[in-house]
């Protein structure tokens, strides 16, 4: 069989769109298990369906297991038969795809509240699994066409079978050794203790009984938090890598790895124990011992396995021959356009997750998280045309006017939370949290946004694609990627007003900036208003 070469263009589009699902992808687990926990559902229920949703907590860490080794001993392979698979199959649009997947991922979400918070019956539970396979499907789709993925799983079967199997071996292993726990549980403890302490008027530390943690929010350390499972996964991890590269690695300095990785997981160990306290003492217990506890440890094991793979490779004291270390990942004009807003998408799910009450005190990471991938693609951004337009900031004041006219009576209450929220931060924070705020509505926020609306989505939807050029618009582009940008935010019709005038500033002479501008006009006077008068309800 001859496979098809891709050319440059088609790997650096398929990479974008990869890592960008990916990310997504991450974002939306994040935000589930941080806000759900299956555990009070089987203690209320013994149901089938409860029972098998209660071992559902074995899932994730073997497919981010089975992830890792796929990773680790193949990823090269793996890319080559899917950018074959992908190039050899007929191009389709992704977008009905993506509208899919947003609607699907909704409905599991709100289904995830009522079978684990409400106890829903067994009908409840079946239409959540059909919907969480209905969104995963949508999904894969918008990453790869069908063809190409049945293409791709033919291609690719024994290494994928191989990587599930070491995925499994280092989960047994890290069953097996949670048994040999308590020699270094307690030198776990005392490593937490350490950790706390400069941070923590008062820690509880009752190293007998294995108890750690503040006069708020104190935890047990079990058998599986006191680092032997950590140690054994990435032992498994490492004693496969070692054989697999046993032709380019150097030996016995490769050997080394074994003992690095095992220290290395006991300290990070360590730190998670340490930030678990963090989380439950200083923002949220049912944050802490929900999503935060069940899946930062093997996240936190699949980034250390990658890395000293990585460091094997490109390390002269460990490989024979260093690679080069690269920090391209992705390439082409979608990531410039569209990292950016997934990258906010991402961090608010993550810090929304973190936060309680209808207050997200942790907003600053998205503006920073944004602000950095901003950075990091500025070379991409020289055609802005970035200049002063009294016709942007014209569009940007009546996008005001509408935006406000169309504002609903507020109910009673409204912007409550982030009234209360803001009244119990102290005087620095306070000022701190709102900087930052007014920073991402004004900068970040638009920049973001129109990148992925106008600079990338409306061009690239109807006859011609992006070739006609952004002085010429295609009307269906302007109405489809304002409609888009609408249903983002909770008034669509004020938010598809808001997508039509920006397409219109941004068409007006093929200037992106002017669109970048208006939307910030926008934003910057909506931020007065809000602190002049305490209309937290438009925020």
């Amino acid at each position: 069989m001859i496979s098809a070469v891709a050319p440059p263009h088609a790997r650096a589009a398929l990479r974008t769109r990869i890592a960008l699902l990916v990310a997504l992808l991450v974002g939306e687990g994040g935000l589930l298990a941080a806000r759900f926990n299956a555990q009070p559902l089987t203690e209320q229920t013994h149901a089938w369906w409860a029972l098998v949703l209660g071992q559902a907590g074995l899932v994730m860490p073997l497919v981010l297991a089975t992830a890792t080794a796929l990773l680790l001993f193949g990823g090269t392979r793996l890319w080559s038969d899917l950018e074959s698979a992908a190039t050899a199959a007929p191009r389709r649009a992704a977008w009905p795809f993506a509208i899919a997947h947003a609607m699907g991922f909704l409905a599991f979400f709100r289904l995830t509240a009522t079978v684990f918070e409400d106890a829903g019956g067994g009908a409840w539970a079946a239409a959540w699994v059909a919907t969480g396979v209905f969104a995963l499907a949508a999904w894969t789709a918008v990453a790869l066409p069908p063809e190409a993925l049945w293409r791709f799983a033919r291609r690719a079967l024994p290494l994928l079978l191989a990587g599930a199997a070491v995925g499994a071996l280092a989960v047994a292993a890290g069953q097996v050794t949670v048994e040999w726990w308590h020699p270094l549980g307690r030198s776990t403890m005392w490593l937490v203790y350490h950790l706390v302490r400069p941070f923590a008027a008062e820690v509880v530390y009752h190293p007998e009984d294995f108890v750690i943690g503040t006069q708020r929010f104190q935890i047990v350390i079990a058998p599986k938090c006191s680092g032997y499972q950590g140690i054994g996964l990435v032992s498994v991890f490492l004693g496969v890598y070692l054989f697999a590269f046993r032709q380019t690695l150097r030996f016995p300095q490769a050997l080394l790895l074994l003992p690095i990785g095992a220290v290395v997981m006991w300290l990070v160990n360590g730190a998670r124990i340490a930030a678990l306290i963090g989380v439950g003492t200083l923002i949220s217990e049912d944050v802490a011992i929900g999503g935060f506890h069940a899946n930062s440890g093997s996240l936190l094991l699949c980034v250390v396995a990658l890395g000293l793979g990585w460091l094997g490779h490109v390390h002269p004291l460990f490989a024979r021959a260093p690679a080069r270390p690269t920090t391209r990942f992705v390439d082409g004009p979608a990531v410039a356009h569209l990292a950016p807003l997934v990258v906010i998408a991402v961090a608010a799910m993550v810090t929304g997750a973190a936060s309680s009450g209808g207050f997200d005190v942790l907003y600053g990471l998205r503006v920073v998280a944004a602000a950095l991938t901003l950075w990091g693609c500025r070379r991409a951004y020289r055609d802005w045309r970035l200049e002063w337009s009294w016709p942007a900031i014209g569009i940007g004041i009546v996008v005001l006017v509408l935006w406000l006219a169309l504002e609903p009576t507020p109910a009673p209450g409204a912007g409550g939370a982030l009234a209360d929220g803001l009244a119990a931060l102290s005087s620095h924070g306070r000022v701190a949290w709102l900087v930052l705020r007014v920073a991402g509505a004004v900068v970040t926020v638009p920049i973001a946004e129109e990148l992925a609306f106008r600079g990338y989505l409306a061009p690239r939807i109807g006859p011609g694609g992006p070739a006609v050029g952004p002085a010429r618009l295609p009307w269906i582009g302007i109405a489809v990627s304002s409609v888009l940008f609408g249903a983002m935010h909770e008034r669509v019709l004020a938010g598809t007003v808001a997508g039509l005038l920006y397409a219109l500033a941004f068409a007006r002479r093929g200037a992106l900036g002017d669109a970048i501008l208006a939307h910030a006009t926008t934003n910057a006077l909506l931020a007065a208003y809000v602190l002049a008068t305490g209309s937290w309800f438009l925020w």
